[in-house]
C-alpha cells in the first residue's frame, strides 16, 4: 500500500510539473505580448499551477507522515530493546537474591552449629534411573573433597555422603540410595538407631532409622539428626522427620519411616563438609 500511494502523488506532481513548467515557458515567449494572447496563457496556467502547489503540499504531507511512521519505528525498537535489558537485569537481580538467600540460611545454620569447613558446590549431574539415588558434583580432591564426607544443604540438611571423587568431581550417595548408612538419633526421645536407604522408598525419596525396639518411645513428626563416635562425619546434622513407624520382618524389631529435610529432587547448590570440631 505505501509503495503505489507515494507513486500516485509523485505521477502527479510530475504532471502538474510539466504543465506548469510549459505555461512559464509560453510565459517567457510571449514576454511583452500584451494583449488577449499573454491574458489567455496567464489565465489557462493558473489551475496548472495550483495543481502543482497542492500536489506538492500533498507529497509534503506524506513525507512527513512516512518520516513519523519510521520515527515511531525506531523508539518502538529502542524502547524494546531497553525493556530486554530491563528484564535481564531483574531475572539477574532474583538470581542474586537467590543467592543471598540461600548464604544467608548456609551461615545461620553455621553460626547455630558446630564448626564446619565447608566447601560450596554445584550439581552437576544425577543417576539416570530409578535402582540409585547418585548425583554428581563440581568439586574433588583439588578442593579437599574426600570419599566419605557429608554433603549438605544450604539450609544445613544432609543430602548425602561423598562416595567417589576425582580431580574436579565427586560422585554423592543421596540419603534414599540403597547403599546409604549413617548412625542417626531421634531429637525428642533420643533414641540411637541405624540410617539407612531402601529400594522400596528410593522412588518416594525417603529412608529408614532402623534397629529400634518396641519399647523405644520414637513417635511421628519426631526430628532426626546425625549421630557420630569418633566417626569421620559431625554428629546434629539434620536429616530429616518420622512420618511413620512399621515393624520389620520377625516383630523383634522396628523401622521409622523419614522424609528427608532436604529436597533432593532440585538440589542445586550444595556444600560439602570437609572439616569438622566438636566439643567432646
Amino acid at each position: 500500500m505505501k509503495q503505489p500511494f507515494r507513486h500516485k502523488w509523485i505521477v502527479i506532481a510530475a504532471a502538474a510539473l510539466s504543465l506548469s513548467l510549459l505555461a512559464a515557458a509560453l510565459a517567457l515567449v510571449l514576454k511583452g505580448t500584451a494583449g488577449p494572447p499573454r491574458s489567455l496563457l496567464e489565465t489557462a496556467s493558473r489551475p496548472f499551477l495550483r495543481l502543482f502547489s497542492a500536489a506538492s503540499e500533498q507529497i509534503r504531507q506524506v513525507s512527513d507522515y512516512f518520516q513519523g511512521i519510521d520515527r515511531l519505528r525506531e523508539e518502538n525498537a529502542a524502547l524494546r530493546q531497553e525493556l530486554e535489558e530491563r528484564e535481564k537485569e531483574a531475572q539477574a537481580g532474583l538470581l542474586a537474591a537467590a543467592e543471598n538467600q540461600r548464604l544467608r540460611s548456609l551461615l545461620d545454620f553455621t553460626a547455630a552449629s558446630q564448626d564446619l569447613t565447608l566447601e560450596p558446590a554445584w550439581v552437576i549431574a544425577r543417576s539416570p534411573d530409578n535402582w540409585q539415588g547418585t548425583v554428581t558434583i563440581d568439586k574433588g580432591t583439588n578442593q579437599g573433597v574426600q570419599a566419605g564426607q557429608c554433603v549438605i544443604d544450604a539450609g544445613g540438611a544432609l543430602v548425602g555422603r561423598v562416595k567417589e571423587t576425582g580431580g574436579s568431581w565427586a560422585a554423592v550417595t543421596l540419603l534414599c540410595d540403597g547403599s546409604f548408612q549413617m548412625a542417626g538419633m531421634a531429637t525428642t526421645s533420643g533414641v540411637l538407631g541405624s540410617l539407612e536407604g531402601d529400594l522400596s522408598l528410593l522412588p518416594q525419596g525417603k529412608l529408614k532409622l532402623t534397629c529400634l525396639t518396641k519399647e523405644d518411645p520414637v513417635r511421628a513428626g519426631e526430628g532426626v539428626v546425625t549421630f557420630a563416635a569418633q566417626e569421620s562425619y559431625p554428629s546434629g546434622l539434620v536429616v530429616g522427620r518420622v512420618t511413620a513407624l512399621e515393624e520389620d520382618p520377625g516383630g523383634l524389631t522396628r523401622s521409622a519411616i523419614l522424609t528427608p529435610a532436604a529436597d533432593l529432587d532440585n538440589l542445586g547448590q550444595v556444600f560439602v563438609v570437609t572439616a569438622f570440631w566438636e566439643d567432646q
